[in-house]
């Protein structure tokens, strides 16, 4: 059992404050307290103790009895919260140390009760079963030590270490990779501000260090974090897409919500002179957090690497989580140490294909193992959908690490938005005006066009700025945009104050980045053959689009006259687009 599988210390305490988390604390304190020890004829600082407090419920003598049971507990059944195995404390605390002693109490910590476990005494025979708790009032150096003694709360004391088990030797090490760890498990409970965890080193009394974990998040989307500044106080990233993307699983008789949301780095990471920014500090911390974070109930059970290669640059500037509720732990196979969902983790390399039988579609393949009752079945369309997000947001990555000259480039030079601008004018001529075409873009417009672009967009400050300057400076009626989106749609129409037409491409489609970014290379940086290979692949890319439409319109049998005016319609549009107008003499 002291050999369980726990990665390190921080993990083990984990533990523990899933506990206070479950009795309702809102303040737990981990306090490490240090001795200097003379190893190999030298003076060395050495743990002698770690104590966890908080002010939860407490725990009824028969309950704490209980709570140091392997495999026993109160909450084996609930899938309420982040408890249920019944392993956690027993199991976390003798895999670090070999005596771990509990007060509880409910009525003012001198009428706590008290009981332990002592492994040498197991290793002895002289104790057979957990001892039943009496009343022991908090001994009063602890009591001292701590700021959060109440009316209720609970002390679970570590001692009597083995130096091979303690990850980290010195208090200041253990904290400080305590606060890494804790900070990633538990930041959407420190985020919402309900529970705050306080770190205390203590040599002869003494604080050497002292303070409160904050937030270490993955995806990089919360404020006041560990991110080196300038993304201490705010996000480094942005959210990929509008909103979370949700997958229903009808699992026993009730249906549950896993939900995967992903985000990308914000144009605000990349240096003015084009130096790597993975050489930052914030580039370094983010090295420090690559990989899928699954969560179960708020609190992250893993930041699963098997997802990325560690050796891609690209990986470090994106960030993905993927929520699901306890009710679903068989599915995901969450172990019992709450370390990992090993069922999910296994299909980061899986490959249906492999395992198909011949001839068998996707589909069936996904129906037959169904019915064999394999969990993978209810995983694969969400593996498939992260699979596809990854490969969407490293292209996405790679082209914005190419520099923000040439997003500002494309707006600033006469193009396309400038000959579609002349053709909306000259179709209002016509006879054809619309109540878009008589607005004029003022300057309250262009201020609204710029936050918008800002907010909803994810366009960084400087570029926001610039793309709204040129619509009003060059009276422009177009504007070709950019955004990740959810849904199947290449693109969507926005009408804007001011009669602005926002034709916005999404980024997350595969036609951007196939055709649009394909079309927009870097010429200083590819040969001449590159760029013919881009050409191609456009070309391609561009058949392949229309063949999309012809197969959509064999399909819809119902609708195929309607379909045939559209296309008619559309390219008499694109006609008269395309043609350069001709002056009367």
């Amino acid at each position: 059992m002291r050999d369980s599988g726990y990665r390190n210390t921080a993990y083990a305490l984990a533990e523990l404050i899933d506990n206070s988390v479950q009795a309702g604390a809102e303040e737990v304190e981990i306090i490490c307290i240090e001795e200097r020890q003379m190893i190999n004829k030298r003076e060395r600082r050495r743990i002698s103790a770690i104590g966890v407090f908080d002010n939860g419920s407490g725990m009824e003598p028969e309950v704490l009895q209980i709570a140091l049971q392997f495999g026993n507990g109160t909450r084996l059944n609930d899938r309420s919260g982040i408890g249920r195995f019944g392993m956690g404390l027993p199991n976390s605390s003798i895999s670090q140390c070999r005596k771990v002693e509990v007060w509880t109490w409910q009525n003012g910590p001198d009428n706590a009760m008290y009981t332990y476990l002592d492994v040498e005494e197991i290793e002895h025979g002289s104790l057979m079963a957990v001892p039943e708790p009496q009343v022991s009032a908090l001994p009063p150096e602890w009591r001292k030590r701590s700021n959060i003694v109440d009316t209720t709360g609970t002390l679970v004391l570590w001692s009597n270490f083995d130096d091979y088990r303690l990850t980290w030797r010195g208090a200041n090490a253990t904290l400080r990779n305590t606060e890494e760890l804790v900070g990633r498990i538990y930041r959407k409970f420190i985020d919402n501000g309900q529970v705050t965890i306080r770190l205390l080193a203590l040599e002869n009394e003494n604080p050497t260090s002292d303070g409160y974990v904050r937030v270490n998040d993955p995806l990089y989307l919360m404020k006041d974090s560990t991110t080196p500044a300038p993304f201490d106080e705010q996000p480094m990233f942005q959210k990929w897409g509008e909103k979370d993307e949700v997958f229903l699983i009808e699992y026993g008789d009730a249906e549950y919500e896993v939900k995967v949301r992903v985000s990308w780095a914000r144009e605000e990471t990349l240096t003015e002179d084009g130096s790597p920014r993975g050489a930052l500090p914030y580039g370094k911390h983010a090295a420090k957090n690559l990989g899928v974070s699954i969560v179960r109930a708020d609190r992250e059970l893993d930041l699963d690497r098997g997802w990325i290669n560690s050796y891609d640059t690209r990986e470090r500037w994106w960030g993905m989580e993927v929520e699901f509720p306890p009710a679903l732990d068989e599915i995901f196979g969450v172990t019992n140490n709450k370390q990992s969902a090993t069922i999910f983790s296994e299909m980061s390399q899986f490959d249906w294909r492999a395992e198909a039988e011949p001839g068998e579609s996707t589909t069936e393949f996904r129906d037959r193992i169904q019915s064999e009752g394999d969990p993978r079945a209810l995983l694969l369309p969400i593996v498939n959908h992260i699979k596809d997000q990854i490969a969407a947001v490293q292209k996405r990555i790679e082209a914005q690490g190419k520099g923000k000259s040439s997003q500002k480039d494309r707006h600033d030079k006469p193009g396309a938005e400038d000959r579609a601008t002349s053709k909306f004018l000259e179709r209002a001529e016509q006879g054809h005006e619309t109540d878009y075409d008589k607005e004029e873009f003022k300057q309250e417009d262009r201020d609204l066009f710029e936050e918008d672009l800002k907010t909803n967009k994810q366009y960084s400050d400087d570029v926001a700025q610039n793309i709204a300057n040129v619509v009003l400076t060059r009276k422009r009626k177009v504007v070709f945009l950019t955004k990740a989106m959810d849904g199947y749609a290449f693109f969507n129409v926005e009408y804007h104050h001011g009669g602005l037409t926002a034709i916005v491409f999404n980024t997350n489609h595969p036609c951007y980045n196939e055709l649009i970014e394909t079309l927009h290379p870097n010429i200083d940086d590819e040969t001449d053959a590159e760029l013919m290979d881009r050409i191609n692949q456009a070309s391609d890319t561009l058949n392949l689009i229309f063949a999309a439409w012809a197969r959509y319109e064999m399909e819809e049998v119902y609708q195929r006259e309607k379909l045939f005016d559209m296309r008619q319609e559309w390219g008499r549009m694109a006609r008269f687009i395309l043609t350069e107008r001709v002056e009367e003499e």
